[in-house]
């Protein structure tokens, strides 16, 4: 094996953590820059996110997938709906990325008899609508609009970034198989310890106990003094 053909499988090996990684920095780096904006703050950009993943939800029900009706051997098997390589993904992202704001509206004016999608979709705008008119009343126009702006923002980028997952998802159980275990890992190392800062779990790095002033590491003792 030649140095390109290494680089070559390295690089192929190294698209499912990087299609993982990239979409969900990029989200965090905007949603924690609104959170820490002292006009904005943390507690508006958690309603808008609850909008978005609702918006989220309701793209991926009306959303046609390869291989519907989803099962096991449709996702794992070689050969099936969703065995394709890279050009192949990123083509159906941005298909599906298009077609999906017109298929929700499709379906809520022609087919959505229990009113499920209307129900979803109600409570988002609802998040939205209600966190805007609290802010125009306490903030006043002016401020107003730059917080309903990063409030879309945050909202729009959440459901694209659900739709995102899903499919990224089941492509990634296709491709990877067994090897999917081991990105699982990753992510979960990733949420206990936040070196990259993917998870909003704690938005700062936090040291170990034993590296920290005792004050801090352990405030009981500074009481005891």
């Amino acid at each position: 094996m030649d140095v390109l053909e290494l680089l070559s499988s390295a690089a192929s090996f190294a698209v499912g953590p990087l299609l993982i990684i990239v979409p969900l920095l990029t989200y965090r780096w905007v949603t924690d820059t609104a959170a820490h904006w002292d006009l904005y703050g943390g507690f508006r950009e958690d309603n808008a996110t609850l909008a978005g993943l609702l918006l989220g939800i309701c793209l991926v029900a009306v959303t046609p997938l390869p291989g519907q009706p989803l099962s096991f051997d449709s996702v794992f098997n070689r050969g099936g709906p969703w065995d394709f390589h890279l050009e192949a993904f990123g083509s159906l992202v941005r298909d599906r990325m298009e077609v999906a704001p017109g298929l929700l509206l499709d379906r809520l004016m022609l087919d959505d008899e229990r009113l499920n999608l209307t129900l979803g979709l109600a409570m988002a705008a609802a998040l939205l609508l209600g966190r805007a008119v609290f802010g125009i009343a306490r903030q006043g126009w002016w401020h107003s609009v730059a917080t309903i702006a990063m409030d879309l923002t945050v909202a729009t980028m959440t459901a694209a970034l659900t739709l995102y997952a899903v499919i990224l998802g089941l492509w990634l159980c296709n491709r990877l198989n067994f090897w999917l275990f081991l990105v699982g890992l990753v992510m979960i190392q990733e949420y206990r310890y936040n070196m990259l800062g993917l998870f909003p779990r704690h938005r700062h790095f936090r040291l170990p106990r034993a590296r920290l002033p005792q004050e801090i590491a352990f405030p009981t003792l500074k009481r005891r003094r």
